[in-house]
C-alpha cells in the first residue's frame, strides 16, 4: 500500500522534538551536517563519523547501498562522499545524507514514539537546527538519513522505502 502524503509539505518534520542524541549516532549527525552546511559546491561530500557495521547488519548495508535510488527527486542527485564507504550516500546540494548500520537510537526516541510510516518504513522524526534527521529505530540494521530544511521529506522518505523495506528488516512485529 502506498503512502498519502501527509497534510503540508513537510508534515512529517512535525512528529517529534528532540531531547538530545545517543551518543553513537550523535558524531555522525553533527559531522554531516557541517560537512553538508558550508555551502560547499555539488562534488564530493566530505562525512565523518559513519557507522562500521559487522556482521548481518553490514550484509545488510552492502545490499541496501546497491540498491539505492540514484536520485531522491529534483535537484537531488547522488553525490560522491569521501572517504569513500559503503555505509553511506549523498544526494543534491544541500544534501540529503543516509548512513547504514547505525547503532543506539535517538535520546528521545521512546518505544512509545509515533513514527512516520511512509511505505511501509516507520521513521522517527528529529529536528536539529535547520535539518531533520530520520531514523528506523524498529528495523536492522538502523538506517539514519538527515534531510536538510527545505527539501521535501516525504519524498526523499518515498524514494528510499523500497531499498529500506527490501534490505532491512523490522524488529517489532
Amino acid at each position: 500500500m502506498r503512502a498519502v502524503r501527509p497534510a503540508g509539505r513537510n508534515a512529517p518534520h512535525r512528529l517529534a522534538r528532540p531531547t538530545g542524541l545517543a551518543v553513537p549516532t550523535a558524531l555522525f549527525v553533527l559531522t554531516a551536517l557541517i560537512a553538508g552546511g558550508c555551502g560547499s559546491g555539488p562534488g564530493t561530500l566530505r562525512v565523518g563519523g559513519v557507522a562500521q557495521p559487522t556482521g548481518a547488519d553490514r550484509t545488510a548495508c552492502v545490499r541496501l547501498a546497491d540498491t539505492l535510488p540514484r536520485s531522491l527527486g529534483h535537484h537531488l542527485g547522488h553525490r560522491a562522499i569521501s572517504p569513500a564507504t559503503t555505509f553511506a550516500a549523498a544526494w543534491g546540494n544541500p544534501p540529503v545524507v543516509l548512513s547504514c548500520g547505525v547503532v543506539g537510537v535517538a535520546a528521545s526516541y521512546r518505544p512509545t514514539a509515533a513514527l512516520a510510516v511512509v511505505d511501509g518504513v516507520g521513521w522517527f522524526a528529529e529536528q536539529l537546527g535547520g535539518s531533520v534527521r530520520y531514523s528506523t529505530p524498529t528495523r536492522r540494521p538502523q538506517v539514519v538519513v538527515l534531510v536538510p530544511g527545505g527539501v521535501d521529506s516525504f519524498d526523499v522518505l518515498t524514494s528510499l522505502a523500497p531499498a529500506v523495506n527490501a534490505d532491512t528488516r523490522p524488529t517489532t512485529p
